[in-house]
């Protein structure tokens, strides 16, 4: 299995968060991000040895390009369920290239047909 991370568990990562830490290190070889993950993490105003830091974490990972397919796709399921456009294409990143979405935040991805893994689920 293969997962797409939700910029939610990234974020747990570098506030030190157990659960997201644990799980990333033990499938990091299995995990990418979306360049849009990539874009909501780095407009965090990091000093300069942070910003450093932090991009060369987001680089272990593999980054789908926000493509015309992705748009496309995301484009399809707005109109019909209204899903945020930064969501919405995570989503869809996921869904085209028949990813895992890992995310906290599951209601954010309610309408969008895709498998979601809750690692804070009991």
């Amino acid at each position: 299995m293969k997962y797409l991370l939700d910029t939610n568990i990234i974020i747990y990562y570098l506030n030190g968060d157990k659960r997201a830490i644990e799980f990333v290190d033990n499938n990091l070889k299995k995990c990418a991000i979306s360049h849009i993950t990539y874009l909501e993490i780095l407009v965090f105003p990091y000093n300069e040895e942070e910003d450093r830091q932090v991009r060369a974490f987001l680089e272990l990972f593999k980054i789908y390009d926000v493509n015309r397919e992705v748009i496309n796709m995301a484009i399809k399921t707005y109109r019909t369920k209204k899903v945020k456009m930064a969501d919405n294409l995570i989503g869809s990143t996921a869904k085209l290239y028949n990813l895992t979405l890992v995310t906290r935040n599951v209601d954010d991805f309610k309408n969008v047909e895709l498998d979601i893994l809750n690692i804070y689920e009991e």
